[in-house]
């Protein structure tokens, strides 16, 4: 049975194509270039590169269009509870964006643009501020994390973006206090985190020398 074509008020159809619009432009400008083929890091690396490092729950998310431009940003709010590198001292909470969300009919995505949701738990590599005054995230995808169950109640690592983990690249052996483990995201999420504090204590003293 073949049913009746779906009528298309010009409305909708001025929607559609603003959306399509705007996705181009998402995909034009160069931070959305990385969410498909990014700089592949060693997570001393993406430590060194990262401006701030929070550990966090999210608060809430929400969708503005930036001022003067014609991007929509979405707007992550964390509750910080380890600021493991830089930060203002005393901040609980901490609000980065990224490029592409939606508003009512209208979206805009950037393949690999990790999805974030409130109450949960994530580790977060972030940039300097960017041209709006905003941090995001490490190569679009690379530096979002969060834990998942694991085998005897101990939980593991997984990128908020599937793309995460093959963004990482594994390291050489070191001789340090620490295991350096065959693959970036081996091991649990707490090894993980303690890595992380480890690598960032080691770049303060070198920096102090």
């Amino acid at each position: 049975m073949r049913l009746p074509p779906r009528e298309i008020s010009l409305k909708n159809l001025t929607e559609r194509v603003a959306s399509i619009a705007l996705l181009g432009l998402a995909l034009s400008l160069p931070g959305a270039a990385r969410a498909t083929l990014v700089q592949a890091l060693t997570l001393p690396e993406m430590v060194h590169r990262s401006a701030t490092i929070v550990h966090g729950t999210v608060l809430e998310t929400h969708t503005e269009w930036e001022e003067g431009t014609a991007r929509l940003y979405t707007y992550v709010t964390l509750s910080a509870s380890e600021l493991l590198k830089g930060g203002p001292r005393g901040v609980r909470t901490i609000t980065f964006r990224q490029l592409g969300g939606r508003d009512g009919d209208r979206i805009v995505y950037v393949p690999g643009t990790p999805r974030f949701a409130a109450m949960q738990e994530v580790l977060v590599f972030l940039t300097a501020n960017d041209g709006g005054g905003y941090p995001q995230v490490m190569g679009i995808f690379q530096g979002a994390f969060r834990p998942i169950p694991g085998p005897e109640g101990e939980r593991r690592i997984v990128g908020l973006s599937s793309d995460a983990a093959a963004s990482l690249r594994p390291e050489r052996g070191s001789g340090g206090s620490m295991a350096t483990p065959a693959s970036p995201l081996e091991g649990s999420f707490t090894g993980f985190l303690e890595r992380v504090r480890a690598l960032v204590r080691g770049r303060a003293a070198i920096s102090a020398q």
